[in-house]
């Protein structure tokens, strides 16, 4: 798996960084909405290698954790590991913010999927995800999206 090298950047009041085991906790907690029945994203021993990986970049707006998107390159494109975000305008930041480190790191595709039941069909459109498959019982027997943007 490789890491984007990049300094931290400003996006409006907030700030993107790369997480640090510092965070973890409070990163652990916001991944909880992510949680289903059958398997946790949030356990913090799930995600500390993951950070120590450089994988997960965190947004801060006055101290606090707001955001989170965790990021794999896996041939050639970058997957979205994992997103939250815990105030409006935030994910929107941190797609940009991922847009940025794709073109940096000449990476032509940004992709990943969502299990139906988070809704999130509306707010990848937006984000320019056009390629949207829906992939029946895909996942613990949910239905699963495969959403994917060209970076251009």
């Amino acid at each position: 798996m490789k890491s984007f090298n990049t300094k931290s950047l400003d996006y409006s009041l907030m700030e993107i960084v790369k997480a640090t085991k510092s965070h973890a906790k409070e990163l652990s907690a916001l991944l909880k909405g992510l949680d289903t029945e059958e398997y946790s994203f949030s356990e913090v021993e799930k995600i500390m290698p993951l950070i120590e990986e450089g994988a997960y970049y965190i947004a801060i707006d006055e101290g606090k954790i707001v955001g989170a998107i965790g990021l794999a390159i896996v041939e050639e494109s970058c997957e979205i590991d994992a997103l939250i975000t815990s105030q409006k305008g935030v994910g929107k930041a941190l797609i940009d913010f991922t847009v940025d480190l794709c073109r940096k790191e000449n990476v032509k595709k940004l992709w990943c999927w969502s299990l139906k039941r988070y809704n999130a069909i509306g707010f990848y459109d937006k984000m320019g995800f056009k390629e949207q498959f829906l992939l029946e019982k895909h996942w613990c027997g949910e239905d699963c999206y495969i959403f994917g943007r060209v970076i251009e």
